[in-house]
């Protein structure tokens, strides 16, 4: 597969919490490349830079051309972590590759002619997504887009399974597509009825009879102190 990704990065220099909010404000986001045989590098990559580039689905799963201070190295994605409040990244995680040795990378499936499913549009059914993406071994150079899975044929009450999507040369399901443990990636079944809601308005029901009790001057109190604590653990 031929790289459509390009990022650049410059090398990391100070190291520790204050260097690191430091480089999140000036949009730095700090990254680690982990190498086949060399060691790890850590680096800076612009924010906004990783931000367009994310957007696409397609950059999870491709091979990136990553430039380090003008020299480019070959990487994949290995892990983003994200602020849980702001879902900003705060650190990345890159894997370097060689052409010559198989990797494992997630890619998504791709669910084709849902709209002429024959348990769909002869029988009324309804389609639901399993699995949306699945982990292959291959080469760089075939690690495809996605995996195309058509639906067409599919009836009622009935699922498609792993084993039975067609995987370009070169392409092996990791797991879960053996004969014992084979997953359902999607399935036509047919909804339930939904609940007839009877015509007519209730009876009103007859309003209580008010009580005169006096409130304790503390009950207003109740609750004042409780407190919702948030934790996050920042790396």
């Amino acid at each position: 597969m031929t790289s459509q990704y390009i990022l650049s990065a410059v090398k990391r220099e100070n190291f520790g919490k204050r260097a690191t909010k430091r480089y999140r404000r000036e949009n730095l986001v700090p990254a680690e490349i982990y190498g086949t045989s060399k060691d790890n590098q850590s680096v800076l990559v612009n924010s906004f830079e990783l931000d367009n580039q994310t957007k696409d689905p397609q950059f999870y799963s491709n091979v990136i051309d990553l430039s380090v201070d003008d020299k480019k190295v070959e990487v994949i994605l290995k892990e983003i972590q994200r602020d849980p409040t702001k879902s900003n990244i705060t650190h990345i995680d890159f894997l370097m590759i060689d052409q010559n040795v198989r990797i494992e990378v997630n890619v998504p499936i791709k669910f084709i002619n849902e709209d002429i499913c024959k348990g769909v549009k002869i029988a009324g059914g309804k389609l639901s997504h399993i699995v949306s993406e699945t982990v292959i071994i291959c080469l760089p150079k075939d690690i495809p887009e996605n995996l195309e899975v058509d639906v067409e044929n599919l009836e009622l009450n009935h699922s498609l399974h792993l084993s039975e999507i067609k995987l370009p040369n070169g392409v092996e399901i990791v797991s879960g597509s053996d004969k014992e443990n084979d997953t359902a990636i999607i399935k036509c079944y047919m909804p339930a009825e939904e609940e007839v809601i009877e015509e007519g308005a209730p009876e009103e029901l007859a309003a209580p009879e008010a009580t005169n009790v006096k409130a304790d001057d503390d009950s207003s109190d109740d609750g004042k102190d409780d407190k919702k604590v948030d934790s996050k653990e920042e790396k």
